[in-house]
Parts: structure tokens; sequence; C-alpha cells
């Protein structure tokens, strides 16, 4: 047995070391109370306390007032347990095999970059709602090197908090952690916040990112449902905007040139290790110009219960060369509990499975996409190559503009002579021997294009709903004719969009 002077103490500097030390980029405050409110939105969906669909992360990043506030409609937690629970530090009753948050320390990352913080919650049949606050300058003082070296973690902790008990409905149930006289210019600005979180939260894709059924489709043959939730951002509460992933099938790649891409098609792959499904994946095949220009798309990104693990450079390693991870956009999503986020959500703990997960990477994914850039950089260069990639991707954009619909009938008439014009083009065009399959199957699936262009009748006004009365959508049939004739296709989708979106009353 210890005795009292062999007794184990935990410095107060320890404190320092789990938030500021174990975070360096303070915007990873946003992912930790994310992913702590996930948790709790999926334990209160599974208790049936929330219905379906009525799940709900709200952030408000106030600049004007340095104030940043987080709320999730979960389970909270109960009077008896709050106190208990938010005041163990690296201690924690969840688990990583069904828990984003495990560890017990991202709930007071907050502490660093703020004046107060304070956590609200109370929890389902209770008519009691704890509120914990913490004065985080007078914790800043005591943490001064040289002074009060006779205070351990727990006697830091106690001094700086304060805890009341206020009534609350019985049906309430929800955690919200409010951040005052916020310090950190870069949390506080919005666009930056909403960047950030696009990239490292559970959130599902643009309605405009064209692959998204797909990918969901095949996650889903392969039994897995991904985790999607709701999560809104604004500078006031009367001005919250849903956030999406930033995922997008068009885009710009080289960096110096910035070149218009896209994703032609999509690969999905299934990582299996000795028998076990580890991970479900999907990457963009594109034309492979370089670098894709935009960060917050490049990269295959890693996540586990859909939230970002490390950044877009973390798979570097699985390429022979690490610059063509950022040649690629994808996702992968890690299933078996064997690969163990560590405590700074950079990376996994890098056991035995994790080692043998990146060496299947290498031999499979990485190794496929260096060999797609390598031969695809040859044909740029061969004549007879960039007219099949040319007409490839009008394929392509053919196919996906008969999914989204046409701006007008000048748009489909339009298209109707360049798949024509390439069909000719194509037809003339001589190739060597090992293009000639590639050459005939793209001149079957430039016939079958288009004929699907010209049996559709899928116009974006169509989308337009039922309360706006036949004459008036004759004057936009019109109109969008008009636009197509004197502006460019990219310009026209944005206007007919924001104008099939107002008229129907809401945000696409």
């Amino acid at each position: 047995m210890l005795q009292m002077a062999d007794a184990i103490q935990v410095g107060k500097y320890t404190l320092e070391s789990l938030t500021t030390g174990m975070y360096s980029d303070p915007k990873i405050i946003y992912r930790e109370y994310i992913q702590n409110s996930v948790d709790a939105l999926e334990n209160a969906s599974a208790t049936n306390q929330i219905t379906p669909g009525k799940e709900r992360i709200e952030i408000l990043v106030d600049e004007e007032n340095s104030y940043i506030s987080f709320s999730d409609n979960g389970t909270g937690i109960s009077s008896v347990r709050a106190v208990p629970t938010l005041m163990n530090i690296g201690s924690s009753t969840k688990r990583h095999s069904n828990n984003r948050g495990f560890r017990g320390i991202g709930r007071l990352g907050g502490m660093s970059y703020c004046g107060k913080l304070v956590f609200t919650t109370s929890a389902e049949n209770e008519i009691t709602k704890t509120i914990i606050e913490f004065d985080c300058k007078k914790l800043r003082q005591l943490l001064v090197p040289g002074a009060n070296e006779d205070m351990d973690l727990t006697t830091v902790l106690e001094s700086v908090k304060s805890v009341k008990r206020e009534e609350e409905r019985r049906d309430r149930h929800y955690f919200t952690v409010e951040m005052f006289d916020v310090s950190n210019s870069e949390l506080l600005n919005i666009d930056v916040a909403k960047n950030y979180i696009s990239q490292v939260a559970p959130l599902p894709y643009k309605p405009r990112f064209f692959y998204s059924d797909s990918i969901h489709g095949f996650l889903r043959e392969n039994n897995y449902e991904v985790e999607e939730f709701p999560i809104f951002v604004g500078d006031s509460v009367n001005d919250m905007e849903p956030v999406y992933k930033p995922n997008r099938h068009r885009y710009h790649a080289d960096r110096n040139k910035k070149k218009n891409d896209e994703i032609l098609s999509l690969q999905t792959f299934r990582v299996e290790i000795e028998g076990e499904l580890y991970a479900l994946g999907w990457y963009g095949k594109s034309n492979w110009l370089g670098s894709l220009s935009e960060h917050e798309i490049s990269g295959i990104r890693v996540r586990k219960g859909n939230i970002l693990i490390g950044d877009n450079r973390t798979l570097n390693s699985i390429f022979k060369e690490s610059r063509f991870n950022g040649w690629t956009q994808g996702e992968l999503f890690v299933l078996t509990d064997k690969l163990i986020p560590n405590a700074r959500r950079d990376d996994f703990e890098q056991n035995e499975a994790y080692y043998k997960f990146i060496s299947s990477l290498q031999d499979s994914v990485g190794s496929d996409i260096t060999k797609i850039i390598r031969e695809t950089s040859v044909l740029r260069n061969d004549t007879s190559a960039k007219v099949i990639t040319e007409i490839q991707q009008q394929v392509s954009e053919a196919t996906k503009t008969v999914a989204e619909g046409f701006n007008s009938s000048v748009d489909k008439n339009r298209l109707l002579d360049q798949l024509a014009i390439a069909e000719e083009t194509l037809k003339k065009t001589k190739v060597r021997d090992d293009l000639k399959h590639v050459k005939e199957q793209l001149q079957h699936q430039l016939s079958e294009t288009k004929e699907d262009v010209s049996d559709s009748n899928n116009y974006k006004i169509n989308k337009v709903n039922t309360g706006v009365d036949r004459r008036s959508k004759k004057i936009l049939a019109i109109v969008s004719n008009i636009l197509s004739e004197k502006l460019s296709k990219p310009l026209v989708d944005d206007i007919i969009e924001e104008i099939v979106t107002v008229l129907n009353g809401k945000k696409i």
C-alpha cells in the first residue's frame, strides 16, 4: 500500500499538455466538440429519445462578441452524473469500438482559447439542468511557471470551476458548450470554421455532388450505412445554414495553371486483410492533370465513424510518389475496430493491424493510381489518345447533364450537335492498335449517349413545384432559351439553379 508521502500526484502542467500541447491547431476544438455531440445524438436515437431525422447540431460563431457555442439535442448528461463525467480528465466510459470521442480529453480543449468555458446539460425526464463554468483566465494565471507550485491538477481545476443547477423542462435533453471572450481570430472566422467543419465532420455530401448516390449505394451493398448528421453554422441563432462535405465532381487541377478537370467515373474498392473487411473506399477517375487546386477536396481522406482522421496528407505514404495523393479525390471509411485513432486524431495507433493496412493500400490503391497517372501522362502526348480522352470527357459530361437536367431546349440541341461532331471526329481518327478496342467502346458509348440525350425531357425548370402556374413555367422556358443562347453554360447552370431554388422557396 502507498504511504501518504508516496502518493502519486498529477501535476497542474499536465492540463496544458492535454489541451494546447495536445492540439497544436486551434480549429481541432470544432472536431472535438462535434464528435462528442455525434456520440450523444447516436445514443439518443438508439434509446428512441430522438425521432430519426430530428438530430441537430448548431454551431454559433459570433466574431463581434468573441463568442462560440456548440449545441446538440442528444442524450445530455443527468444531474447526478454531470460533474463527475465532465471533470474526469483522460478517463471516459466511452469505448473506441462504438464512440468517436473516447479518451475524455477533448472536452477541455476550448480552455486554451477563451476567457470562460461553460457546459450546460440536461437529460430526459429530469427537471434540472447542470451548468459547469470554468474561469479560464484564472486558470492561465495558476499555470504560470514558478507560481502556485504546491497545487496539483485536481486542486487547480476545483479552484477555477463553479457548478449550479437550475430548473428545466422534463422533456428537454441536450448538451451545450459555450466559449466566452475567445482570443483566437482564426477560430472566430466563420468561413474558416465552415471550411474546416466541412472536411472533418460526419456530414452529408452536397446535393449537387453527382456521385453521392453511387457512393452510398456501394457502401450499402457492403452492409455499411455511413453516418451523416445535420450540422448548422451561423453568426447568430437566426442565421444558421447547413454545412456539407466539400466534394465536387468539377474542380481545378494543376495549381499553377488551374486547368479544369472533373471526375469522369467513380472507382470503388474494398480493403480486406486475412479475410476481414478493414475499410471501404472510393476515388474519382479524372484526366489526372495535376494536384487539385482546392485543398479541401485533395487527397484520399481517411474516416472512422465518418469523422476525418488526419488530413489530406495522411495517406501520402501509400504512394510511391507522395505527390500523387494530392492528384486524387476520394475517401476511405475504416470499419474495423483494430484500427484505433490516436489521441490527436492525426493518424491511427501504429499497431500490427495498422502496418498491415498501410501495406495493403500500397499494393492496391496506391499502386493502381500511380500506374494510371503515369499511363495518362504518356497518352496525353499522343494525338489520337488526346482525341479519345476529350470525347470520353464529352460523353461523361453529357451523361451528367441528362441526369441533372437541361437548362433549355437550346442547351439540349447544342449538346446533340456537339455529340454528332464528336462522333464524326472519332470515326475519322486513326488510332494505335492498343487503342482500337477503346475506340470501338467509345463509339458505342457515343451512340447510346446521343439516344439518351435525344429521348430525355429532363429540364431543370420541371423541378419547380406545382405552386407555379403553367404560364409562368412557359415564361421560364423562354427565359432559359434566351440565357442559353447568350451566356456560357456554367453561368446559366448557376442562374437556373437559383431560379428553381427561389421559386421552390428553399435552398438547395
